[in-house]
């Protein structure tokens, strides 16, 4: 077989190698967005912090950065173009109060979510922004480069009278219409800026219609108890924010209410413990505890059987002593002519001598 030159050889190595990597880009990019989120709202809802809404001006704007860093190899926080962050989130069209936009970004340059993230929480200026008490809003922009790694970019930012809320910390589902509300607060210009743009709401109302009938106001708190309208498919909860002013400003969020009994392969636990045995176990044994925690709202710890563990004390057989032959008077006969003989034969061969 003919062998291939050494230059087109390596050129087609250099290919395969690219090649899975471009790909890569183009099929991850809409589950990075997704796991940057996750993973940033997690950092924050663990130390009591509210998470952060994706807004789709602030996503422009993090995309555009994405996409210009990718083309042009200027890895910066500057634009190829010479734009700040505040002017790309302007282009956007992001809200900005009387002072002007109250705006954050982090970027980084790597192979993976999971080392982007490190990266920014082990270094405190990109740590500060995801743990930012006066952000409320993030946008994410995610591009591969010409080597195949990929340019994440976040910005983060606070509008006038947008104050996100979120159903059990912005779950994309539940199967309890008991759900907690967590709401923001307007802490960049706690008193208000301007005539209409609320400062620190005092008062609240929450509905499960965007007409609030019914409603009643209520003291304003970060995290409220509610329940949703019973049966399946999205509910929508809508919040009411007022201020000491009377200043208001309305949000939103939405969850998939599921009321399906789960699949077979993932059973619903009870609110007893239950111990399933091994089908190897020996029927003495007495399974040791192994917590399976299983996805539901409510984890019930389960108990489940492991084959080689055996609490209780099983003592092992001894071995059976040997048999004893019944009495047999033929074998006996027999044994003393046997002995008989011997004598006698014993007898001659010394007299011989």
């Amino acid at each position: 077989m003919t062998k291939l030159p050494t230059q087109l050889a390596v050129a087609l190595a250099l290919a395969l190698l690219l090649a899975p990597g471009a790909a890569n880009a183009r099929a991850q990019s809409p589950d990075a967005v997704a796991d940057l989120a996750a993973r940033i709202n997690h950092e924050r809802v663990t130390r009591g912090l509210a998470p952060f809404a994706l807004n789709p001006q602030l996503t422009a704007a993090a995309q555009a950065h994405a996409d210009d860093i990718a083309r042009t190899a200027h890895y910066d926080h500057t634009g190829s173009d010479g734009s700040t962050a505040r002017d790309r989130v302007a282009r956007a069209g992001y809200g900005k109060y009387s002072w002007g936009y109250r705006v954050g970004e982090n970027w980084a340059h790597y192979r993976s979510v999971p080392t982007a993230m490190a990266m920014w929480m082990d270094s405190p200026p990109h740590r500060n922004n995801i743990l930012h008490a006066l952000y409320r809003e993030m946008g994410i922009g995610v591009a591969a480069d010409k080597t195949g790694l990929f340019i994440y970019v976040i910005n983060f930012g606070a509008q006038p009278n947008v104050l996100p809320i979120f159903i059990n910390d912005d779950a994309a589902e539940t199967r309890m219409t008991n759900v907690t509300i967590t709401l923001t607060d307007e802490q960049v210009m706690p008193n208000g800026d301007g005539v209409n743009s609320i400062g620190h709401p005092t008062h609240i109302q929450i509905a499960n219609t965007a007409d609030f009938a019914n409603a009643e106001w209520q003291p304003y708190a970060a995290r409220r108890a509610w329940t949703l309208t019973p049966g399946a498919g999205t509910r929508t909860v809508y919040v009411k924010y007022r201020d000491a002013k009377g200043r208001t400003a309305t949000a939103s969020d939405s969850i998939l209410l599921v009321t399906s009994t789960p699949p077979a392969t993932t059973p619903r636990p009870t609110a007893t413990r239950t111990r399933t045995p091994s089908a190897t176990a020996p029927p003495t044994a007495s399974p040791t505890a192994t917590p399976t925690w299983l996805p539901t709202d409510t984890p019930v710890l389960t108990l489940t059987a492991t084959a080689t563990s055996v609490a209780t004390h099983t003592p092992t057989p001894s071995a059976p002593a040997t048999a004893v032959p019944a009495f047999n008077p033929i074998a006996l006969c027999g044994l003393g002519v046997g002995v008989m003989l011997a004598v006698i034969a014993t007898v001659t061969f010394l007299t011989e001598r």
